[in-house]
C-alpha cells in the first residue's frame, strides 16, 4: 500500500500538469469553438467504453498487473505527442482534428487501464480499511497537486504578454504561451510514466474465478474480435439485470452528464468573462477545491466505513447542487477580489462535496469488483458513464453554441449587476442533472448501509448536542458567579441537567 501511495505522488504531478487552465488555453490557441470544447469533454467520457475491452481480457486471462502497466504507460507517453501537435501544425481546423484524435486515443487507453487497476486494488487492500486508506492516500498527495498547480499557473502568467483586454487569444498575440503549455505537458508525461513503472514492484494476484476456460480451436481474428465484443455487451446485459447495480449505473450516467455539460465552460467563464489570471484560475479551481477535499476526505472515509456508501453519496451529491450557485452571483463589472473570493468559496463547497462523491463511487465499484464476474460490473458502469458523458458534452457544446449571441451582446438574462450568458445555461443544466442524480440514489440498495433518515437524524442530534453546551455555557457560568444557579427542583442547574439527559436518551 505504501507503493501505491508513493506512485500516485508522481501521478498527481502528471495530472496537475495536463489539467487546469492550460488545456482550455491550448484549445483557444488551436482555434477551438464552443462545440469543440463540448466534443473535448464528450471524448474524455465516451472513452469509458474502452473498459469493455480490458474487462473481457480480465475475464479470460485473470491478469491485471501487466495489462494496467501496458495501457497506462502508452497513455502517459501520448501526452508527449499531444505536446508536439501545436509545435508541428499551424492553428486551425486541421490542428483541432489531429489534437482531438490523439487526445481520444489517450483517453481510450486511460480507461482501458482502469478495470485492471481497480480489480487489482480490490484484492490488495482489505475492505475494512479501504475507505480510510484511500482517504489517507489523498491526504498525502493533494498537497503535491496544489504546489504543482500553483507552479503551473505562475509559469503560464510569466509566459503571457500584456495586451489590451479586447485582443483575441492567438499564437501571434501570445507567442510564448504555447511553448510553455507544451513544456508542461511533456514534463507531466515523464512523471506519469514514473507513476506507472513503480507498480512493477508489486506482485500480481491471479484469482481463479476470473479465469475463463480457453478455447481449443483457433478462429479467424475478425470472428474472434466480434465474439469478444458480443461477449462484452452480453456481460453488460447480465450486470444490468442485477437490481443492486442498475440504480448505481443510472446514477453514474446522470452524474457524468452533470460533470460534462459545463466542463470547459467553467474555465472559459473565469478566464474571459470574469478576467481571472491563469494563476488565479488554477488556484480557484485546482487549489481551493482539492484543499477542501483534503480537509474533508478523512471524514468521508470514516463515514463510508461507518454508515455505508449510499448515505454518503446522497449527502454529497445533494451538496454538489449548491456549488455552482456562486457563479451566478459574481458581478460582471465588480472588483476582482470579490470575483476571486466568491469563486474560491464556490469551489471549496464543490471540493468538499465532490471529494465525498468520488470516494463513494470508487468504493461502490470496488464492492462490485469483489463479486463473481467482477469485470462485467466494471464494463457496465463504463458503458453507462460513457453514455452520460457523451450526452453531457454534446448537449453542453450545442447549448453554448446555440445561444452564443448571449456571449457577445447585452444578455437579456441580466438582473442588476449580474450578467448571465450562454455558459451559465450549461451551469444550470448541470444543477438540474445533480438533483436528478440524488433522486436515483435514494432507492439504490447498499447492503449493510444505514438508512439515510437515520444518518440525517444522527447528524442533527450530534450537531444539537455539540452546539447547545456552547450556546448556554456563558449563561450558565454567569449565573453561577451571580449565585442564581437555583435549587435541585426548578433552578437553572436542574433544568439544564434534565434537558441534557433528555437529549442524550433521544440520541
Amino acid at each position: 500500500m505504501r507503493t501505491v501511495t508513493a506512485a500516485w505522488m508522481f501521478g498527481v504531478v502528471w495530472m496537475a500538469c495536463i489539467s487546469g487552465s492550460q488545456m482550455t488555453l491550448l484549445g483557444k490557441l488551436l482555434g477551438f469553438g464552443n462545440r469543440d470544447f463540448g466534443y473535448l469533454s464528450a471524448i474524455a467520457w465516451t472513452a469509458y467504453l474502452g473498459q469493455l475491452i480490458s474487462a473481457v481480457i480480465i475475464e479470460r486471462t485473470g491478469l491485471r498487473k501487466y495489462q494496467f502497466i501496458f495501457y497506462a504507460t502508452i497513455q502517459r507517453l501520448i501526452w508527449l505527442a499531444i505536446a508536439a501537435v501545436p509545435l508541428v501544425l499551424r492553428p486551425g481546423p486541421g490542428a483541432v482534428r489531429v489534437f482531438l484524435v490523439i487526445y481520444a486515443l489517450g483517453a481510450l487507453l486511460a480507461h482501458m487501464a482502469m478495470p485492471p487497476w481497480q480489480n487489482w486494488m480490490a484484492d490488495m487492500i482489505p475492505r475494512r480499511i479501504r475507505g480510510r486508506y484511500f482517504a489517507t492516500r489523498r491526504v498525502w498527495t493533494i498537497p503535491i497537486q496544489i504546489l504543482v498547480t500553483i507552479a503551473a499557473g505562475l509559469i503560464l502568467d510569466l509566459a503571457t504578454v500584456d495586451v489590451p483586454p479586447e485582443t483575441p487569444l492567438t499564437v501571434a498575440s501570445q507567442p510564448y504561451l504555447l511553448p510553455a503549455i507544451c513544456g508542461l505537458f511533456a514534463f507531466g508525461a515523464i512523471f506519469g510514466v514514473i507513476d506507472v513503472t513503480l507498480f512493477l514492484r508489486m506482485r500480481e494476484i491471479v484469482s481463479e474465478p476470473l479465469l475463463a476456460p480457453r478455447r481449443r480451436h483457433r478462429r479467424h481474428p475478425l470472428i474472434a474480435a466480434a465474439g469478444a465484443v458480443g461477449e462484452a455487451f452480453g456481460s453488460v446485459i447480465q450486470a444490468v439485470r442485477d437490481r443492486r447495480f442498475i440504480h448505481y449505473a443510472l446514477y453514474a450516467a446522470t452524474i457524468a452528464f452533470a460533470m460534462t455539460v459545463g466542463a470547459q465552460f467553467w474555465w472559459l467563464n473565469c478566464l474571459e468573462n470574469l478576467g481571472y489570471s491563469k494563476l488565479g484560475a488554477n488556484v480557484v479551481f485546482m487549489v481551493c477545491s482539492p484543499l477542501m477535499a483534503l480537509l474533508t476526505v478523512r471524514l468521508w472515509g470514516r463515514l463510508i466505513d461507518r454508515w455505508g456508501r449510499r448515505p454518503v453519496l446522497i449527502l454529497c451529491t445533494a451538496g454538489t447542487f449548491f456549488s455552482p450557485v456562486g457563479w451566478f452571483f459574481i458581478p460582471a463589472d465588480g472588483p476582482m477580489w470579490l470575483a476571486y473570493a466568491l469563486g474560491a468559496a464556490t469551489c471549496m463547497i464543490g471540493g468538499a462535496m465532490w471529494g465525498g462523491v468520488e470516494l463513494g463511487r470508487f468504493n461502490v465499484l470496488l464492492g462490485f469488483s469483489e463479486s463473481a464476474g467482477r469485470s462485467k460490473y466494471m464494463a457496465a458502469a463504463a458503458v453507462f458513464t460513457a453514455v452520460g458523458g457523451l450526452a453531457g458534452g454534446t448537449f453542453g457544446g450545442w447549448l453554448a453554441d446555440h445561444f452564443i449571441a448571449l456571449q457577445y451582446d447585452r444578455s437579456p438574462l441580466s438582473v442588476g449587476p449580474f450578467l448571465w450568458n450562454n455558459w451559465h445555461l450549461t451551469f444550470l443544466a448541470s444543477m438540474v442533472a445533480r438533483l436528478v442524480a440524488v433522486g436515483l440514489l435514494i432507492p439504490m440498495p447498499d447492503p449493510g448501509a444505514k438508512p439515510f433518515r437515520e444518518v440525517i437524524r444522527h447528524i442533527r442530534v450530534n450537531a444539537y448536542n455539540n452546539a447547545l453546551p456552547r450556546l448556554f455555557w456563558r449563561l450558565r457560568a454567569w449565573r453561577r458567579r451571580e449565585g442564581h444557579v437555583g435549587s435541585s427542583r426548578g433552578g437553572t442547574g436542574s433544568w439544564w441537567s434534565r434537558l441534557w439527559r433528555r437529549r442524550q436518551r433521544a440520541a
